[in-house]
């Protein structure tokens, strides 16, 4: 989720603690606050690069322990502004609601978050959703909400949430069924859409191929063929230029935070080079992947140089094995 996105629904949540919405409002700011704060850890930029900020987004700074460090923090600087009936430990509780609703958001995209040991992802909200947005817009207009409200904002969000999962899994079940019929061995995974919240975007790996494409639940009296939009196919290489990637120092780091990846090799006849170009298959937008990395072999496939192209294959960051 983006970070006004992430604001606007701490500032909801306050809505739960029984005071009224308002700037002038502790749990307010510090629920807006804590729900803004996990994404400090774009501070790695500062003093790094994109390639580090990448591999350690959304990962222990959507944590339990910094969830509870940056709440702390917050509780700690409002408590010095002089609210009047200023309680810590209540002040405490929402502000940690709030941080929490980040990671729990940040969860269910197709990036994921880490709120234990280990990333997880659901994939099934985009990084803005309108539903969620103007439930809380609503909430917030309302100031103090009565309890009918905010359960009927929980239930609204429950519902939506129990749809959007079933509607992926249905996109999953349809998709595996329509590619099983042309490749032997298929493996599909379905995120949501970075173009259109409504749609699904997909990676199949078959045999031969990696395929993108995009898949629209809303055409159901469509044919099969019709609802599914291929955007991107690629032939496989073989198999032990991928272990061979997966191998190297920019290998472990791209396939960290890319788990679909697709590998191009190439031969520079001129220098006796193989060129290994990676691609996360996930991100595709306006009619090209994301992220990228490449790695460089002499004609012995030994290690020559290896870079990340994060955001733009034209940014090269080296990465050295």
């Amino acid at each position: 989720m983006d970070p006004l996105t992430h604001g606007l629904v701490g500032v909801a949540i306050s809505a739960f603690s029984g005071t009224a919405v308002s700037i002038d409002n502790p749990l307010t700011i510090g629920a807006m606050l804590g729900a803004m704060s996990p994404d400090l850890d774009f501070v790695i930029r500062l003093f790094k690069d994109d390639a580090a900020y990448l591999e350690h987004h959304r990962g222990l700074s959507h944590s339990i322990p910094f969830l509870v460090g940056f709440s702390t923090i917050i509780t700690i600087m409002l408590s010095q502004m002089g609210f009047v009936g200023f309680n810590f430990l209540t002040t405490l509780l929402w502000t940690f609601i709030g941080a929490l609703s980040h990671t729990g958001l940040d969860i269910l995209n197709s990036y994921g978050a880490k709120l234990f040991r280990k990333k997880r992802k659901a994939n099934i909200l985009t990084l803005y959703d309108p539903v969620i947005s103007i439930v809380g817009i609503c909430l917030i207009i309302n100031g103090t909400n009565t309890m009918y409200e905010l359960i009927t904002g929980v239930l609204i969000i429950g519902i939506y949430l129990l749809m959007r999962n079933i509607s992926r899994h249905n996109a999953l079940v349809t998709l595996e069924s329509y590619f099983s019929k042309q490749y032997k061995q298929t493996d599909v995974f379905v995120m949501p859409s970075l173009k259109a919240f409504y749609k699904w975007d997909f990676v199949a790996h078959t045999e031969t191929h990696n395929i993108v494409g995009q898949f629209n639940p809303w055409w159901l009296m469509a044919k099969t063929e019709k609802r599914i939009k291929i955007q991107h196919m690629m032939e496989l290489v073989d198999t032990t230029y991928y272990d061979l990637f997966k191998s190297t120092a920019v290998g472990e780091i791209f396939t960290r935070f890319s788990p679909n990846l697709h590998i191009n090799v190439t031969r520079d006849e001129l220098n006796n080079q193989y060129i290994l170009r990676a691609t996360d298959l996930r991100y595709f937008v306006k009619k090209s992947f994301m992220h990228h990395a490449t790695l460089v072999l002499d004609q012995d496939m030994q290690f020559i140089s290896s870079y990340l192209h994060p955001y733009n294959i034209n940014k090269a960051i080296p990465i050295y094995q």
